[in-house]
C-alpha cells in the first residue's frame, strides 16, 4: 500500500493544495514552547515536515533525485542551506553569539519554508491543475476577507504573536481603533499576503473568459483591497500599487495604469487610517513636522529624563499646545519629552525610529564583526524589519549573495514562462514577476521571510508557477 501511494505523483499536489488552505486559515496556536524566545513549534510546522518528507522518499523511490538537483535553482536553495549551516556553526562555536538551540531553531525553519518551492516545482502534473488552484485559492481569499471583516464589526477573536503574552494563543477581540489581523498573527502579514493575492490576480483577471468569473476576480479583488486599507499597512499598500502597475505592464495593458492612478487618488482621498499614517509619514518622518510633547512642568520633564515614558493623560492635555495640529485629533498616554503628540503620528514616528536607531545598525553591527558568515541566525533577535540588511547580519555577504541567486535563478525561470505563447501561462508569470517584485519590496522593512504564512505562500506559490513552466514545456 505504501509503495503505490510512492507512486501516486498526485498526492504531492494534493498536499500542496493542503498546504495553500491550510497554512492562510488556520491560527497560529503553539503547540510546543521553545526556552528563550516566544516563537513556538506549530502543528503547521509538523504537517510541513510529514509532507516534505513523504516528497523525498517518492523523490527516491521514483528516482528524480539526479533530476531534481539538475535544477540550478534548486542547488541555489542547497547553497543558501549550506551557508547558513557553517555561519550557524561560526556564530556557536567560534564568535559565540547564538545560543545553540535558538540558532538551530531559525535555521531549521528557514530550511522548512524554502524546501516547499521545490515541493510545489514537483507537484504540477498537468495544466489543468492550475485551475484547481485558482479556485481553492479564491475560496481561501474570501475567507481570509470575510474574516478580517467579522473581526472589525462583530467582534469575532483574534489570534495574534504580537508579543510573549499574545502568542501563547490567547483569544482577543479588536479595540475600536485596532487594524485587522484576520487569521494571520498581525495585521503586516495579512497585508502582504492579500498583496500576493492582487498583484497576481490583475494579471489573471486578463485570461478569464466567462463574465462570471471576471465578476467574482473583481469582487474578490474590491474586498482584499478593502481590507488592506483597513490594516493601514503603508509600505504593502505603495508594494501592491507598484507590483499591479507592473503586473499590467508587462500583460500588455498600459491603458488599466490610468485607472490604477484614478483608483489610487481615490482611496488616498478618503479618510481613514491608512491616509493618516502616509500623510504622517510625509510630515513626521521625512519633513521632521508635527506638534512634539514639550512639557512645562518640570515632575513631567523629570519623568521623561528618568525613563518613566507613560505619562497621566490630564497631565498630557495640559503639556500639549491647544493649537497642535494633530491628524487624529487624539493625544497619547505614554510619551517621552520632544516625540510627536499625535497618536497615529507617534506610531510612524516610533515605528521609522525603533529601525534607525536599534534594529537596523543592530545588522550593521553583526554584519562588521563577520563580514563573510555573519553572527548566525538567532543573533539579532526576533526582528530586525528589513530581511537583507538581517541576512547581512545573521549570515553576511555569503549568505545575502546565495539568497540573490535563487532569486535572480526564480525570476529567470519565470521570465521564460512569460515568454512562451500560452496566453494563461504568460499572464500568470506576468503576476509572479510582479509579486516578486512587490514581496520583496515589503522585505525592506518587514521581515517577511521569516513570517511562517508569507513565507510558506511566497515559495509555495512560486514552485507552483516554475512547475506549471515545465509542465508547458514539456518537462517533468
Amino acid at each position: 500500500m505504501f509503495k503505490s501511494l510512492l507512486k501516486s505523483e498526485k498526492l504531492i499536489f494534493w498536499g500542496v493544495i493542503f498546504l495553500l488552505v491550510f497554512i492562510p486559515l488556520y491560527p497560529k496556536f503553539p503547540l510546543m514552547t521553545v526556552k528563550g524566545t516566544f516563537v513556538a513549534v506549530r502543528i503547521e510546522d509538523l504537517l510541513i515536515l510529514l509532507i516534505i518528507s513523504f516528497w523525498l522518499v517518492q523523490v527516491f523511490y521514483l528516482k528524480r533525485f539526479k533530476e531534481l538537483l539538475s535544477e540550478k535553482i534548486v542547488q541555489a536553495v542547497l547553497l543558501f542551506f549550506l551557508v547558513g549551516a557553517v555561519s550557524l556553526f561560526s556564530g556557536i562555536f567560534l564568535t559565540h553569539t547564538v545560543v545553540p538551540h535558538l540558532g538551530l531553531l531559525h535555521y531549521f525553519r528557514r530550511i522548512e519554508y524554502m524546501m516547499l518551492l521545490p515541493l510545489a516545482l514537483s507537484a504540477f502534473q498537468s495544466r489543468k491543475q492550475l485551475r484547481t488552484v485558482l479556485w481553492i485559492m479564491a475560496v481561501v481569499v474570501l475567507v481570509v476577507n470575510f474574516y478580517a471583516l467579522g473581526q472589525k464589526y462583530l467582534d469575532w477573536p483574534v489570534i495574534s504573536t504580537g508579543n510573549s503574552e499574545f502568542s501563547k494563543g490567547q483569544i482577543l477581540r479588536l479595540t475600536s481603533d485596532a487594524r485587522v489581523n484576520s487569521t494571520f498573527a498581525g495585521h503586516y502579514d495579512l497585508a502582504v499576503f492579500l498583496v500576493i493575492v492582487l498583484v497576481v490576480l490583475s494579471a489573471l483577471f486578463f485570461t478569464f473568459k466567462k463574465i462570471q468569473t471576471q465578476i467574482l476576480a473583481l469582487f474578490i479583488m474590491a474586498l482584499s483591497m478593502l481590507v488592506l486599507i483597513m490594516t493601514a499597512a503603508r509600505l504593502s499598500f505603495v508594494a501592491v500599487v507598484g507590483g499591479i502597475a507592473l503586473s499590467l505592464l508587462l500583460s500588455g495593458k498600459k491603458m488599466m495604469l490610468i485607472l490604477l492612478v484614478f483608483l489610487t487618488i481615490l482611496i488616498l482621498a478618503y479618510p481613514s487610517q491608512l491616509q493618516e499614517r502616509l500623510i504622517s509619514t510625509l510630515t513626521v518622518s521625512i519633513q521632521g513636522r508635527g506638534e512634539r510633547f514639550n512639557p512645562q512642568d518640570k515632575d513631567l520633564i523629570e519623568r521623561s529624563r528618568l525613563n518613566i515614558p507613560t505619562l497621566p493623560i490630564d497631565d498630557l492635555a495640559d503639556n500639549i499646545s491647544s493649537k497642535a495640529a494633530t491628524i487624529s485629533g487624539r493625544v497619547y498616554s505614554d510619551i517621552a519629552l520632544g516625540e510627536p503628540s499625535d497618536v497615529t503620528q507617534l506610531g510612524v514616528y516610533r515605528s521609522l525610529k525603533i529601525r534607525l536607531d536599534q534594529e537596523w545598525p543592530r545588522a550593521i553591527r553583526a554584519f562588521i564583526k563577520n563580514p563573510l558568515l555573519g553572527t548566525g541566525y538567532s543573533s539579532l533577535g526576533l526582528a530586525t524589519d528589513n530581511d537583507f540588511l538581517r541576512m547581512l547580519g545573521e549570515v553576511g555577504l555569503l549568505g545575502l549573495t546565495s539568497f540573490i541567486l535563487i532569486i535572480i535563478e526564480l525570476t529567470k525561470k519565470v521570465w521564460e514562462n512569460y515568454l512562451l505563447k500560452d496566453k494563461q501561462i504568460k499572464l500568470f508569470s506576468a503576476g509572479i514577476l510582479a509579486m516578486i517584485f512587490a514581496f520583496l519590496l515589503n522585505a525592506l522593512f518587514i521581515d517577511v521571510l521569516e513570517a511562517s504564512k508569507l513565507a510558506i505562500v511566497f515559495w509555495l506559490v512560486c514552485g507552483l508557477s516554475l512547475g506549471l513552466g515545465k509542465v508547458a514545456k514539456g518537462g517533468m
